[in-house]
């Protein structure tokens, strides 16, 4: 059972922690961090929800922890095949948002990174649905004016 859910949400977990450090090897140690204490607390796990949304919980708390602990942020190698410009568009985009307020950055992360419903962005922020669609809205908007709103490609 718990292979089963490491195999079928590692991936996904993964991507999330990069999205925070942009180090592979430090998303990789956060993304094992975080099923290392899904399955020391599973038996305490009693269906209070998705475990998808249980898992992005965890992830976000050693996410955090991380912060509270490092240094900033250092970028990973991006692979050759990239044109120029789409590496200068994605170290600008990352930046932009990291450079968001937290409570916003975990929103956009979770909704435009990680292609989550707003219902289950409210049950890993533990918030009400509806402050979740204001942070994702907010922090697009904090990001159209970082941009500075030339272009509209923010997602609206």
């Amino acid at each position: 059972m718990l292979e089963k859910i490491i195999r079928q949400y590692y991936d996904e977990i993964f991507r999330y922690c990069y999205h925070h450090v942009e180090s592979r090897a430090t998303a990789e140690d956060l993304c094992q961090d975080t099923f290392l204490s899904f399955i020391e607390h599973y038996d305490k796990y009693h269906s209070m929800g998705k475990i998808k949304n249980y898992l992005y919980t965890i992830a976000g708390n050693k996410c955090r922890d991380y912060y509270k602990k490092k240094k900033p942020l250092i970028m990973d190698k991006i692979p050759e095949q990239e044109t120029a410009q789409c590496i200068e568009e994605t170290v600008v985009i990352r930046e932009m948002v990291m450079g968001l307020p937290e409570e916003f950055r975990e929103a956009v992360i979770l909704r435009y990174f990680q292609n989550m419903r707003y219902k289950d962005i409210a049950a890993v922020l533990a918030i009400r649905l509806s402050l979740a669609k204001y942070r994702v809205k907010k922090g697009l908007e904090l990001l159209s004016v970082m941009e500075g709103g030339a272009d509209g490609t923010t997602g609206n």
